[in-house]
């Protein structure tokens, strides 16, 4: 039987921030996201260049399309645990905080089987990719 939670209050009506990623249509609002994890990520690890060299890569670009701001995202959620942790404390009246249990197993399949499947392969696109991604989040 799976386990399900009311995290959040009413969840059926409001969905969480990774939901709005992954299926809404606002750009802008990504690209904060991707900002806010870089600056975590820039923080964890100060002193370390060649890791703030590889970020400021992750920074969003001018032109980025939905897919490419879903993507860098979701490479620095991997390795984000403050922005994790800020998903699992949402205050709004228009979404809802990631269930712990939904969190636990779509972060252990985006670590283990999503990100390193889509670095090693040559013929996973970036649609794939999202792809993947919608349909681990909605089976997590």
């Amino acid at each position: 039987m799976p386990i399900t939670c009311g995290y959040g209050g009413s969840a059926c009506q409001q969905k969480d921030v990774i939901f709005y990623v992954l299926f809404g249509s606002n750009p802008e609002y990504i690209r904060r996201l991707v900002e806010e994890s870089v600056i975590n990520l820039g923080r964890a690890n100060v002193g370390r260049d060649t890791v703030l060299e590889a970020l400021q890569l992750m920074r969003p670009q001018e032109g980025d399309s939905l897919i490419k701001l879903q993507i860098r995202f979701f490479v620095l959620l991997n390795e984000d645990e403050t922005m994790r942790k800020r998903l699992s404390n949402v205050k709004s009246r228009v979404m809802t905080s990631v269930c712990p249990y939904k969190a636990e197993r779509f972060y252990d399949a985006l670590a283990e089987d999503l990100i390193p499947a889509w670095v090693c392969s040559r013929s996973m696109g970036h649609p794939d990719l999202v792809e993947k991604l919608r349909a681990t989040y909605l089976c997590s």
